[in-house]
């Protein structure tokens, strides 16, 4: 079953979680760079980078962002906490009640850390999508 979320997505998505340009961020900060721990690159051509997402229990993932609109696919969902770059607490996007997995579509996220404050490791699966996310099937 896929959760509500993937069907309920906006029409029109915002340029970033934070309103600014994806394209000025630092590329030191790029997920796969900053927190290799936590992002594994599992496959990519020229359209996507598909992403291993995993964070442990009590870990918190070291500062980075995601430049690209994003599918993220949640097979394992845990308590977390995701913090912006000033370490202010921002809201996951999650559904009211999720059942798994849960699928988000995401637009570029600025910088941001999830701790994991489970007993349970979390884990994702994120499809990026280097030219914009596909126009919907007619």
């Amino acid at each position: 079953m896929i959760s509500a979320a993937a069907a309920q997505a906006p029409a029109q998505m915002p340029v970033s979680t934070d309103g600014t340009d994806p394209s000025t961020w630092n590329l030191k900060l790029d997920a796969t760079r900053a927190a290799p721990k936590n992002h594994r690159v599992i496959f990519e051509n020229a359209d996507i980078r598909v992403l291993s997402v995993s964070v442990q229990p009590g870990e918190q993932e070291a500062l980075h962002h995601h430049r690209r609109p994003s599918v993220m696919v949640i097979d394992s969902l845990v308590k977390l906490e995701d913090y912006d770059a000033s370490a202010e607490p921002i809201k996951l996007p999650l559904p009211e009640k999720p059942e798994l997995p849960v699928v988000l579509r995401l637009p570029p996220q600025a910088a941001h850390s999830i701790r994991n404050v489970d007993s349970r490791p979390f884990h994702a699966i994120r499809i990026e999508f280097k030219n914009g996310f596909p126009p919907p099937p007619k």
